[in-house]
């Protein structure tokens, strides 16, 4: 966990207050408030003892983070662009930071289409990866299972606990995912017997109480995300499984959002009204964050020039 940073400007007990309130909105807050650290040394080095923000203090920090990527001039100076929100909320002297000092990048969207064949095909071939475990390999084919079919974040399925499983339910308890939000998952009958199978492997070496973790790299020692990420580069090595951008464990997630769409499509349900179950199931605070997992496919755009084909022959016999 990271240790959180102690401000030291004149500001600092409202920078204090300001992290506290984001928060409570739901946000986990840490990356940002150490962004906003770095606005607090420059503070150090100025006069700001009347307790505001001026003009000339967001020129004068700008040149200091110049030769900086334009990601990072993103994350530092959209953070004191919140915060002087914030301030000027208790003390309308205080200056906002003016938004064309924040760098404007176009959306990206990432994405590595996998079709269930190829993630069964990942799956198997854990068996050819390099490691000498071949507990280890099941670790990974369970968890790569586990992510496609859940839309877990890679962080979430490596934190579980076994007390996390209920086994009657045969649910997944998250606690404190992205935002804090913690969460029950439904798992499907495959899913369940996948686990039933890694846990009958996993007991043979580990510890079975409830705060033991479900995944591990060596005996009681818990998985980490680097070590899933990299497992996960061999097998798409291995699977031919390239492109540029190459694929990422991430990408399963993305491919479970896809294919929930895809499910509904063909069941003929309506998409904006299942639209936030999906965003509840996969730890959003807002369905907009969801959109971005949802990948049209070549499928979806013949399913929507049908319906617009139709609207439009109705449209003109109408007016006929």
């Amino acid at each position: 966990m990271r240790r959180q940073p102690t401000f030291e400007s004149s500001l600092a007990s409202r920078m204090e207050q300001f992290v506290v309130h984001k928060r409570m909105q739901g946000y986990e807050y840490t990356v940002s408030a150490i962004s906003l650290k770095y606005f607090d040394r420059f503070l150090c080095k100025v006069d700001c003892s009347d307790g505001w923000l001026r003009d000339d203090y967001f020129t004068a920090y700008y040149e200091t983070i110049r030769p900086l990527s334009t990601n990072t001039h993103r994350c530092r100076l959209g953070v004191v662009h919140q915060f002087s929100l914030f301030l000027n909320a208790y003390c309308p002297e205080s200056r906002v930071m003016p938004l064309r000092f924040l760098p404007r990048l176009p959306p990206k969207i990432r994405f590595y289409r996998i079709s269930a064949k190829e993630v069964f095909g990942l799956m198997q071939a854990t068996e050819n990866l390099p490691s000498k475990s071949t507990r280890r390999r099941a670790c990974i084919r369970f968890l790569i299972g586990l992510i496609y079919t859940t839309g877990l974040r890679i962080s979430e399925a490596i934190s579980l606990n076994l007390g996390d499983i209920d086994f009657e339910r045969n649910t997944l308890f998250i606690h404190h995912g992205k935002f804090g939000k913690d969460r029950l998952i439904k798992i499907s009958p495959s899913t369940r017997n996948a686990l039933d199978e890694w846990l009958n492997i996993r007991q043979e070496y580990a510890e079975s109480g409830k705060t033991a973790p479900l995944f591990m790299s060596t005996p009681n020692k818990r998985l980490t995300p680097s070590q899933a990420r990299y497992a996960f580069r061999q097998l798409c090595n291995l699977c031919d499984l390239k492109n540029e951008p190459p694929p990422r464990l991430h990408d399963l997630r993305h491919n479970y959002a896809t294919a929930c769409l895809a499910r509904w499509q063909r069941e003929g349900k309506d998409i904006q009204i299942l639209l936030p179950v999906l965003s509840a199931s996969m730890g959003h605070v807002k369905p907009e964050s969801t959109e971005y997992y949802i990948h049209i496919n070549a499928e979806t755009l013949r399913q929507a020039s049908r319906k617009t084909e139709i609207y439009f022959n109705q449209t003109i016999r109408g007016i006929q």
